[in-house]
């Protein structure tokens, strides 16, 4: 029964670790937010009491302050959350 267990933990630390390399590919192909546009981009963890600002920061940090969006809608996922901007210039 143990040895049942032991195998169910493995092949579940075997899917989170293929999950995992997964979602930093899907990072990496996010679109890119210009003047007068929206973007979206995926980062770790949740969204926060004030999601708006939660996902300006982390496009801050992520894509310069050049980049800052005037608004933003954040939607969680679990450990992760999505952020869809837009930039008013």
């Amino acid at each position: 029964m143990s040895n049942l267990i032991l195998n169910y933990f493995l092949v579940s630390c075997i899917l989170m670790f293929f999950i995992m390399n997964n979602v930093k590919d899907v990072e990496a192909n996010l679109t890119p937010m210009g003047c007068g546009g929206s973007g979206k981009d995926l980062f770790m963890g949740g969204c926060g009491p004030d999601g708006n600002k939660t996902c300006i920061n982390e496009f801050v940090k992520k894509r310069g302050e050049a980049n800052r969006p005037d608004s933003c809608k954040c939607d969680e996922f679990s450990i992760q959350h999505l952020c869809l901007c837009n930039s008013n210039c």
